[in-house]
């Protein structure tokens, strides 16, 4: 029996590499594995792998040496031919993968074992990263440390680490590496597809820190190689907060200061961080104001001869090279400070952030008209006021979560509008004023928010309620089915028919009760109140089955 169930699993792979009719989106098993779904579908895509006849892809089974053979070549080799028959006494030339293995082993890609290739063995995590290293032949990315289990297995360890730094093969969760597990179908899916196409590797983290200054804005940016933004620092009395933050952050420098805009609630806290901490550079909207606050913050950037810059609808930031920062939006000579606001679209990998500071619905229709605004996640703008993030800008951005940074003031921020607007597009809301700081981590492909959702209330008194469902329309009585059969209508359905009133339809169910079914038109002549005027009336409109 066990022998029977390999041959007929062998059987399924062979048309599961053949197939081309089944689509990879159209995988029912790939629900269970959506860590992998993507990499399953760009490699069916490519051809270098199918589903199985019955439709699914069987992303838990475990893959043979034979299968990684098959696969490895399709994509390196796809026209190659052995020139030679292989040394190893179980690989007959009948089997679908006799050809991808002798091309294996001639490339350098596949080894025996005592005259034996055992190309019907599952492989484990430390054979595949092996097989993929010999195949692409992965570069280390500096020094590696990390997976202890890992570090002592001669034939494998070099191969692990350097796909391990190429972030193409990852630990699991308890920081080991498991290298004698077997890989399953997904698992090897996700480290082929990563090493095919690189945007498929998990990038080391980018994170976004949406600090609670009360009511004003401050966001910082720590990106993967640890360089730093700082966007905003709240009200002036915020400034010795963001400055603890950023030391118990382990942050003794900023590389990139913003000021989306001269208001206080979102300059006054930089002071001190420029009083204190090294900053490398300051981004300026370049709208000029009056205020004390904003003459002290260009003072100190003057007295510390920090460069100074104000970028223009277009521009980039350079911090990263894994991160695309752009300038969306930056008016030096608009006549209102929050139309001058500084927009960014921070996109690491898959994940965008949206960061509008003050921006006005006029502000977010011109960057709609202009550029590609989709995020994952958006900071509302204005605190969540009803002039900023409108129902054109929520769906252009389809945001999945929204970040609200307000405290306790009289302004009516968040607007109850904005928020139910938000709640209605699907996007989970977080509030500085209720959580605290939120921080959100991503690598690129996914992301965590270190928050709890905001609800609707909160620390500064804020109580919204979503807007109820609408009432649906009362669905209209479908019109009637005529003939109707008299045998079997119900009393509303006798109804319905021409002549037939409540007590004429409540008497054709007596009769029918006691005498059984009607079999010909005028044995309805012998029921209470239908005359032969009656019946000439409902003729046109029933029948007898």
């Amino acid at each position: 029996m066990k022998q029977l169930f390999s041959i007929l699993l062998s059987l399924a792979f062979v048309f599961s590499l053949n197939n081309t009719s089944v689509k990879a989106s159209s995988f029912p098993d790939l629900e269970h594995v959506p860590w992998a779904k993507e990499e399953i579908i760009y490699l069916t895509d490519e051809g270098i792998i199918n589903g199985f006849p019955d439709g699914t892809f069987g992303p838990q089974m475990d893959v043979t040496r034979g299968q990684v053979a098959v696969m490895l070549v399709r994509d390196l080799f796809p026209n190659a031919s052995p020139t030679s028959t292989p040394p190893f006494t179980d690989l007959s030339k009948g089997k679908y993968y006799y050809n991808e293995v002798a091309v294996a082993y001639e490339k350098g890609i596949i080894k025996g074992y005592d005259n034996k290739v055992r190309p019907t063995d599952p492989i484990s995590r430390a054979e595949a990263a092996v097989m993929v290293d010999r195949a692409y032949d992965i570069k280390r990315n500096g020094s590696v440390n990390g997976l202890p289990d890992a570090q002592n297995i001669s034939w494998a360890t070099g191969s692990i680490m350097d796909l391990y730094s190429q972030n193409i093969i990852n630990g699991t969760p308890d920081g080991s590496f498991k290298p004698y597990k077997d890989i399953t179908r997904a698992e090897f899916a996700k480290v082929l597809a990563a090493t095919i196409e690189p945007s498929f590797r998990s990038m080391d983290d980018l994170e976004v820190h949406f600090i609670d200054v009360g009511q004003g804005d401050s966001t910082l940016i720590e990106s993967p190689s640890g360089k730093t933004i700082l966007i905003d620092g709240g009200r002036k009395s915020a400034g010795e907060e963001i400055v603890d933050y950023l030391a118990s952050s382990g942050i003794d420098s900023i590389d990139i200061m913003v000021a989306t805009h001269p208001d206080a609630d979102h300059i006054g806290g930089l002071i001190d961080v420029l009083e204190q901490v090294e900053v490398k550079k300051v981004v300026d909207s370049g709208k000029p104001h009056t205020t004390d606050t904003y003459m002290e913050y260009l003072t100190l950037i003057d007295q510390k001869n920090i460069p100074f810059e104000t970028p223009s609808a277009g521009d980039s930031l350079n911090l990263d090279d894994t991160l695309d920062i752009n300038v969306l939006n930056s008016l030096h000579s608009s006549s209102d400070n929050n139309e001058s606001s500084i927009v960014l679209k921070v996109s690491h990998n898959q994940i965008d952030f949206m960061l509008t500071g003050d921006a006005s619905v006029d502000i977010e229709q011109e960057i709609i008209e202009q550029y590609d605004v989709e995020a994952e996640i958006l900071k509302l703008g204005h605190h969540g006021a009803s002039n900023s993030t409108s129902s054109a800008f929520v769906n252009a951005v389809d945001p999945e979560v929204g970040i609200l940074s307000y405290g306790p003031n009289s302004y009516g921020h968040p607007d109850s509008t904005v928020v139910n607007r938000m709640w209605d597009a699907g996007a989970t809301l977080y509030s500085t004023c209720d959580a605290g700081t939120i921080t959100v981590t991503t690598n690129g492909n996914s992301y965590h928010v270190d928050a709890s959702p905001f609800d609707g209330s909160d620390n500064c008194g804020t109580n919204i309620n979503p807007e109820p469902e609408p009432e649906p329309e009362p669905t209209p009585d479908p019109d009637p089915q005529y003939p109707i059969n008299v045998n079997t209508a119900d009393y509303e359905t006798l109804q319905l028919i021409k002549g037939v009133g409540p007590a004429i339809a409540q008497n054709i169910i007596d009769y029918r009760n006691t005498y059984g079914p009607f079999t010909s038109y005028n044995q309805l002549l012998n029921v209470k109140y239908i005359g032969p005027a009656t019946l000439e009336e409902m003729r046109p409109y029933i029948t007898l089955g």
